[in-house]
């Protein structure tokens, strides 16, 4: 059986020796890229053979594999290549997981974090939570592994990513594991096993099943764990994936081992063991050892138990010696290449000085022979030249004074022209400024006239309609009930109920125009008083808060917020179906807000009933100026918040806030 054990490492080793050739191929490759000519082609093709040369190396010997991630870190940072610097750290943060250096993964998944999003790399942002994640998870820092997990998991949402997003469901399930959340784990897994199965992904579909199994096992419910591993390893055979079958084989070998069910337990342990020597994972074929060795110690076949055990310890040492052994060849034909890379170099060096010294007698050669003709020719220009310069040093000194003078004339006139420009400036501003107080004195006198009307049409509706409804019900009242029928006395009573509605209203709607106590006590006073009143005549309840409002507001601005409050206000009472609604009035430096809340309905049932309302208040905010919202996703009832500029002039086309004026 060790013979057995030790030619299965051998096979091992002979994987080792095949990643070696690779490894030196793409050496070689890298030592063509680095003569090409200096380009983005040469930057490219470098990246992706270091890209490579990493990937070889990360089963081979992690130490080498970051040496060449430091080289592509370096070009890349030379070269302002953002994407590939970003792949650079992120590698280099999955090869320090992979040697145990978990706070070093951390640091280099950071930096590719900070690049990420500052270039808006959102993917890049997410693999990179989730990377950091899967390191804090190993150093056991739970509550980080977790935030980052879901921070994640949120950028997926709005930049979806299916297999980042099944990477950080993995990690966050082992979270929830490792802590003892069960219940969080399992839901974890099922949503991984869900969304692979979506997404037609069958690893992890498979992965998924088993995880969910591991679950249910650490939970006590055998039955179901069972049914689970047996859903993946059917998965997992269909796939071919015989690494991920041979885990699936264990770990259902242990469950059978829990019900002690030897027999099961045994053929699932052997056949994950056969599964494990035929793609050489010495790992699995380890811990089947074990394992057949814990089935024979149980079932009364200790020497059985002693030889697999035996095995178990073998197969251990030596997968530990191999490792060793392998990293140590890996160095030595690193060692190997980088001594036959600088001979070749040394001779290289050589056969190029060699040639430069020839090209430089030749330059030379050439240099004396060019360099008498160019004399002879300079000196016969130079003498032209001279003849040539001393006229044209005439006709410069001749535009000079012409220029000179252009100058002075230039000069005088941008003057005039500054002193033009000021003064058609200054006329601009005083037509500005006229403007600004002509607009002024019309808006105050349009406003004067509207409180005019309104105090007018409340006296008619006070003193003529209320007068004439109040003659008709005197008129009613005359009328004797009792010689009346049964049918028209009940009419006689809904006739003198309606006149009295209606007679109410009219006093309501003739107050609410135009409140006295509007003009003479002001917003807080008049809404005080109608939030009180309305509360002692309906079922809904009303409340007010006001902050920082203790001097008035223009009279303007007063009355339209008190109409926009009443009209609120009667929407809520007539369409809301609420039991309570709050109003809140919040002075500023620039700016008043008012916001309306209630738990009723919202305004997404009855939009066609507030049209008109909605309406009125919007054109009262463009007269002021003032802005309005009201979202229609509110869970519960309706927010309304307002916001009214406290005092605003408009300057060529810029909205400038000046102080109150009481």
């Amino acid at each position: 059986m060790k013979k057995y054990l030790l030619l299965c490492l051998c096979f091992l080793t002979n994987a080792g020796f095949s990643q070696t050739r690779l490894i030196d191929s793409l050496k070689r490759k890298l030592a063509l890229v680095i003569q090409q000519p200096d380009g983005y082609f040469k930057d490219t093709l470098h990246c992706h053979t270091l890209k490579a040369i990493m990937k070889s190396y990360d089963n081979v010997n992690v130490d080498s594999a970051l040496h060449y991630n430091a080289m592509m870190i370096n070009l890349s940072t030379s070269k302002k290549l953002q994407k590939e610097l970003i792949y650079a750290f992120q590698y280099g943060g999955y090869l320090s997981q992979i040697k145990g250096d978990h706070h070093e993964s951390i640091r280099f998944h950071y930096k590719a974090l900070l690049l990420a999003e500052k270039l808006n790399h959102f993917t890049s942002v997410a693999f990179s939570k989730g990377a950091l994640a899967h390191a804090y998870t190993s150093l056991k820092f739970y509550p980080k592994a977790t935030t980052l997990c879901k921070q994640g998991l949120a950028i997926l949402l709005k930049h979806p990513n299916t297999n980042i997003q099944l990477s950080i469901l993995n990690v966050l399930g082992s979270i929830h594991r490792e802590q003892g959340h069960l219940e969080d784990a399992f839901k974890v897994n099922t949503r991984l096993y869900k969304l692979a199965k979506t997404e037609n992904d069958p690893w992890y579909e498979a992965y998924g099943l088993h995880a969910v199994g591991r679950v249910l096992n650490d939970m006590g419910e055998v039955t179901r764990a069972m049914e689970f591993y047996q859903q993946a390893l059917s998965l997992a055979k269909k796939i071919e994936n015989i690494e991920l079958e041979g885990n699936i084989l264990l770990n259902t070998t242990d469950l059978y081992i829990k019900q002690k069910k030897w027999k099961q337990a045994y053929a699932h342990c052997l056949l994950a063991k056969k599964m494990a020597v035929s793609i050489k994972n010495g790992s699995i074929v380890m811990e089947a050892e074990q394992k057949l060795s814990t089935i024979f110690k149980n079932t009364g076949q200790p020497g059985k138990a002693l030889k697999a055990f035996e095995n178990y310890t073998v197969l251990r040492d030596n997968l530990s010696r191999e490792k060793n052994q392998r990293q140590i060849e890996a160095l030595q034909a690193q060692y190997d290449n980088v001594q036959k890379t600088n001979a070749l170099q040394k001779e290289r060096v050589k056969r190029l000085a060699g040639e430069l010294k020839n090209q430089q007698l030749d330059k030379t050669t050439n240099s004396l022979t060019l360099g008498i003709l160019a004399i002879v020719f300079f000196t016969a220009v130079l003498f032209w030249n001279n003849r040539n310069l001393q006229a044209k040093n005439r006709e410069i000194d001749r535009q000079r004074a012409l220029l000179e003078t252009a100058r002075k004339e230039l000069a005088d006139i941008n003057k005039v022209l500054e002193i033009r420009v000021g003064q058609r400036t200054e006329d601009l501003l005083n037509a500005n400024r006229e403007l600004i107080r002509k607009n002024e004195e019309i808006k105050q006198a349009l406003f004067k006239g509207q409180t005019i009307e309104r105090k007018r049409v409340a006296l008619e509706l006070h003193d003529n309609l209320s007068s004439l409804l109040s003659a008709v019900n005197m008129t009613i009242q005359s009328i004797n009930p009792e010689y009346l029928s049964e049918s028209q006395q009940s009419i006689y009573q809904n006739l003198r109920h309606l006149i009295q509605n209606a007679y109410a209203e009219v006093r309501n709607i003739s107050h609410n125009i135009l409140p006295a106590e509007l003009e003479k006590e002001g917003l807080v006073t008049t809404l005080t008083t109608l939030i009180r009143q309305l509360n002692q005549n309906s079922p809904l309840q009303f409340s007010l808060t006001i902050i920082n409002l203790q001097e008035r507001l223009p009279v303007e601005i007063e009355f339209n917020v008190y109409s926009i409050v009443w009209e609120l206000i009667n929407n809520a009472i007539k369409h809301s179906q609420a039991s309570a609604v709050s109003i809140k009035l919040l002075k500023t430096v620039s700016e008043l807000h008012l916001m309306v809340n209630d738990d009723g309905i919202g305004l997404k049932s009855n939009n066609e009933k507030r049209g008109i309302g909605l309406q009125n208040i919007l054109t009262r905010l463009e007269s002021l100026g003032g802005s309005f919202e009201a979202p229609s996703d509110a869970e519960i009832g309706t927010r309304i918040t307002i916001k009214i500029p406290i005092e605003t002039v408009s300057i060529n086309g810029n909205l400038l806030i000046t102080e109150t004026q009481n």
